[in-house]
């Protein structure tokens, strides 16, 4: 792959010549189709794990009612890695290029993949083997297999909330500026339509788990395959032959490939400072790690003043985000380009699609709690249908987002 030296601010912001010309357009959309797996798997895995969780509780034998506050980091924690990772390695990848960004993403969520489903296994005897040796203690082994799982996630969530801003930024390098749109909005359909997904198909596979596992154990013991009945984990160990089959073709579908590399050095105080405010915000509006039921706005609003490190959190996120935009204006190569919220056209577009994004997420968390609660009763079966009907009832929500975004795309190149 050869790399063109130019100023590249911005993972979005690409040479304006068309430095690919020489790809014929069979090879280009080869490239799009590659992108668009670990674009889609990664996305899948930042909501499938609301749909398995209370799956993947009962069969690590913990009790739910006792520790849900501990397992919510399986979401805040996949949540907030991806939030920092997405917002720190586009500019990254302009300065090593996109060819080493996009393999290391993808490499780190293969490994993270790979740590969750074996989570039980070496993941749980590594932690289980530092506790005792460094710390002289003698953990519950369930806990600590919950540990894995929340640290394999976190370890996916750095790769895949990465893949997405390198992906944009490598896609847009194929195509001249007025030919970007319909590639770049290939890769947000696919991206918003995983993690759309990821309900419907964390609950549609827990049910058919729940009722074809042992006949599949079965089927496969009859093949000479000693392998345990499929359940949680599986979804996880899916993700890595799919990881690594993308991860080789796009070794050889990078090849010649050129993109822009930018000058001048990382920013990494602005990058320190955006992960903090990041991480406090994040972690701010979790509230309580205690999760209990509020069954009325006075309920809630005591249940709040408990936590009022919340508020301290919230307040050192919004100081450190000043800190940061003041620290930005002042840098030659800044991580982010302030001067782009002059344009009203790109103004209007963040703030429409936080907007967007903020509500959907209020459903997509919402919508299966609310479920689960009117589930039948606390069996691995119920769960499972609650996780499906669920699933079901956001994509009548999400299909049709995910959808808008391809002609969305076509329309902005208006």
């Amino acid at each position: 792959m050869t790399n063109v030296l130019i100023e590249a601010p911005s993972a979005l912001q690409t040479a304006e010549q068309p430095i690919n010309a020489h790809l014929t357009e069979r090879r280009r959309w080869l490239i799009i189709a590659l992108v668009l797996v670990p674009v889609f798997v990664g996305s899948i895995d930042l909501t499938i794990i609301s749909a398995i969780l209370p799956e993947v509780l009962i069969k690590l034998n913990i009790p739910i009612d006792t520790n849900l506050g501990t397992a919510a980091w399986l979401v805040t924690g996949y949540l907030l890695a991806y939030t920092v990772s997405m917002a720190l390695m586009g500019r990254f990848s302009d300065m090593v290029g996109r060819r080493g960004a996009f393999l290391v993403c993808l490499a780190l969520f293969i490994v993270g993949s790979w740590w969750v489903a074996t989570a039980h296994l070496f993941p749980t005897a590594l932690l289980n083997d530092i506790a005792r040796r460094y710390l002289g203690q003698r953990p519950d082994l369930n806990q600590l297999t919950l540990l894995a799982v929340i640290i394999g996630r976190v370890i996916q969530a750095l790769g895949a909330g990465a893949v997405v801003p390198v992906s944009l930024a490598l896609v847009a390098d194929l195509y001249p500026p007025e030919r970007r749109a319909a590639a770049v909005g290939f890769v947000g359909a696919m991206d918003t339509l995983g993690w759309v997904l990821g309900h419907l198909y964390g609950g549609v596979m827990v049910g058919f788990f729940q009722q074809q596992g042992e006949a599949i154990r079965l089927w496969l013991a009859g093949l000479g395959l000693a392998l345990p009945a499929p359940d949680w984990r599986t979804l996880f160990w899916i993700n890595v032959p799919l990881g690594i089959l993308a991860f080789v073709l796009m070794i050889f579908a990078l090849r010649g490939v050129q993109h822009p590399i930018s000058k001048g050095r990382f920013d990494l105080i602005g990058a320190l400072l955006i992960a903090a405010a990041l991480t406090c915000l994040v972690i701010g509006l979790g509230g309580n790690t205690e999760v209990t039921g509020a069954t009325s706005l006075e309920a809630l609003q005591a249940q709040t003043n408990q936590s009022p490190y919340n508020l301290g959190l919230l307040l050192s996120a919004a100081a450190l985000l000043g800190i940061f935009l003041l620290w930005e204006w002042r840098q030659a190569h800044p991580m982010l380009e302030l001067h782009l919220f002059r344009k009203r056209a790109v103004s209007a577009a963040m703030l429409t699609n936080l907007l967007i994004g903020f509500l959907l997420m209020l459903g997509l968390v919402s919508v299966p709690l609310l479920i689960n609660l009117r589930a039948e009763n606390a069996s691995a079966a119920a769960i499972a249908r609650a996780a499906e009907r669920a699933g079901l009832l956001l994509s009548t929500l999400t299909i049709p987002m995910a959808l808008a975004s391809l002609p969305g795309a076509w329309l902005s190149g208006k």
